[in-house]
């Protein structure tokens, strides 16, 4: 984006030099000014660029957190190459934002607009300060004052700035008598007051995720008195679609999961592992996360690391082929022996024990990619409630939070998509929900409160397929899921505690200094090298 700032600024320079051409000649008749922009057209544009931006994120924390496999270093995945278009889109997303801003000025017909922007515009901002810390925010887009250069601010400042941000949005929204024309993601929700009272749980849940970052109790306290929290009927997301052809609207792991050659990643050993032997019953979800592609088991030929010693997992077994954390091997002739993604979140299929064919994934029964970015679930609340409980002493009972944030994720991954699975003899039924709920409970009951703090996180991860962030964020915070190991072949590697900034942003902005990926966001207050 800040090249495309320079580039504009350049050009309008350059050409004011050139001579007087007349007062009229100097205004471009095919340029919409942001007075005749249209603000329904305009928060169409920023809700598409939040999901896009916060999927992207996600994706590209898939290898750190082991839902994919690492098959590089971290230092390599969070390199300053990593997020050059996630930097651009943020600041491209932010100048829509702002015509927003000026338009709603002056029109209390905007208010909801307005609130709208500005909660997606803070949840925008707030994970890329989880991502990199400071970044310039108060300066920024204020090229029209000449701010070509805008320095970074702290990155705790920024979250407070951020807080108050979401307080005005909660207003406006209140105020509003008038619905913007679509809603991307509760348009689905018809009536005015229980519109603004989904949007407003959102304002204030992501508050809560942002004061459990931060570990401020009293604020928290705050907002649980007043618990207006998201419910399962709101769970705030993106939906996907099905259309393939230009525009391609599936879920972008679904483009990348359902291909006639197979899937080109692997999914992480360690994820698979926690679905199917961290408890003495498989995950109820598992059929509905995971899809074998195939039936049979790749030989040890094309796994190429049974017996070896530096594995921790080589093959789980029973079609489940994935690859362990930091297998950077080169990759061979089993694209179609490979696990991929499952019905949930992607929309692809459900699995039922599929037969031995290749490119099964693509000719079974799919959603054809109509998935969903799970943003901040109900399920995500919980969690987050119940880690607050027990770390910070909040007014909540951790374990009833800890069992609701269960059941929510089972009910909302085994009834997706319509229930599409639930007729099918491999479909998860409430007794595998019961049975794994009171084997967590069971353990839970009988551990410390570190042993407590690390089954909350350890569920909350599991919740969160498709949402690396949230797990990301966690293991920051508080080192656990305590199961993940090092990467097998860079052990030595210091995990990233924030990511390098943009290599364009260091290159084009020059109060913008680069730092290591061990530079610790501010609410990461944990020791140095105390995650793998």
């Amino acid at each position: 984006m800040k090249k495309i700032i320079y580039g504009f600024c350049l050009v309008l320079l350059a050409s004011c030099e050139l001579g007087d051409f007349g007062e009229n000649l100097q205004v471009n008749p095919n340029l919409l000014t942001p007075d005749q922009a249209d603000p329904n057209f305009i928060l169409n544009n920023i809700q598409k660029e939040t999901a896009d931006l916060l999927q992207d994120l996600n994706r590209t924390t898939d290898e750190v957190m082991r839902y994919t496999v690492l098959n590089e270093t971290y230092g390599d995945v969070a390199s300053d190459n990593s997020l050059n278009g996630e930097y651009t889109n943020y600041y491209a997303f932010l100048q829509d934002a702002t015509i927003i801003e000026n338009l709603a000025a002056n029109d209390d017909d905007l208010l909801f607009h307005r609130g709208m922007y500005n909660i997606l515009a803070s949840y925008a901002t707030v994970t890329m300060v989880d991502y990199l810390g400071d970044i310039p925010f108060s300066e920024a887009i204020r090229s029209s004052e000449l701010i070509f250069n805008p320095a970074t601010d702290d990155d705790e400042i920024i979250y407070n700035a951020v807080l108050e941000r979401l307080d005005d949005a909660i207003i406006d929204i209140q105020n509003a008598t008038i619905l913007p024309l679509d809603d991307l993601y509760y348009g689905k929700i018809s009536g005015i007051e229980d519109r603004k009272r989904a949007w407003i749980r959102v304002a204030k849940s992501l508050q809560l995720k942002m004061l459990v970052n931060i570990g401020d109790t009293n604020k928290i306290n705050v907002l649980l008195a007043e618990n207006d929290f998201i419910s399962p009927t709101e769970d705030f997301e993106f939906q996907y679609g099905t259309n393939q052809a230009d525009p391609n609207s599936r879920h972008p792991d679904f483009n990348a999961g359902y291909t006639p050659g197979g899937f080109g990643q692997f999914l992480g050993n360690s994820f698979l592992n926690l679905l199917l032997n961290d408890k003495t019953i498989t995950d109820p979800r598992t059929r509905y996360y995971v899809y074998r592609q195939n039936g049979v088991d790749p030989s040890d030929t094309l796994i190429r690391c049974v017996g070896e010693p530096n594995f921790n997992f080589c093959f789980l077994g029973n079609a489940y082929y994935g690859r362990d954390h930091g297998d950077t091997r080169s990759r061979g002739a089993d694209a179609i022996f490979r696990v991929t993604y499952g019905l949930y979140p992607v929309g692809g299929a459900f699995d039922e024990d599929n037969p031995s064919a290749p490119n099964f994934a693509i000719d079974t029964e799919n959603q054809s990619g109509a998935g969903i970015l799970p943003i901040l679930l109900s399920s995500f609340v919980d969690f987050l409630r119940a880690e607050a409980a027990i770390s910070l002493g909040t007014n909540d009972d951790a374990a009833a939070l800890l069992e609701s944030g269960i059941r929510k994720s089972m009910n909302k991954v085994l009834n997706f998509a319509g229930g599409v699975a639930t007729s099918s003899s491999f479909a998860a039924n409430q007794s595998d929900i019961d049975a794994y709920v009171t084997e967590v409970m069971t353990n839970f009951i009988a551990a410390d409160d570190n042993g407590k703090l690390d089954i909350i996180l350890t569920e909350y991860y599991l919740a969160s397929y498709g949402n690396s962030t949230e797990s990301y964020n966690g293991y920051r915070r508080t080192g656990f899921p305590s199961v993940f190991s090092a990467p097998i072949f860079d052990s030595n590697s210091p995990f990233p505690r924030s990511f390098s900034y943009p290599s364009d942003a260091v290159i084009n902005n020059t109060q913008i200094d680069q730092r290591p990926i061990t530079t610790q966001v501010f609410w990461d207050t944990n020791p140095a090298g105390f995650i793998n």
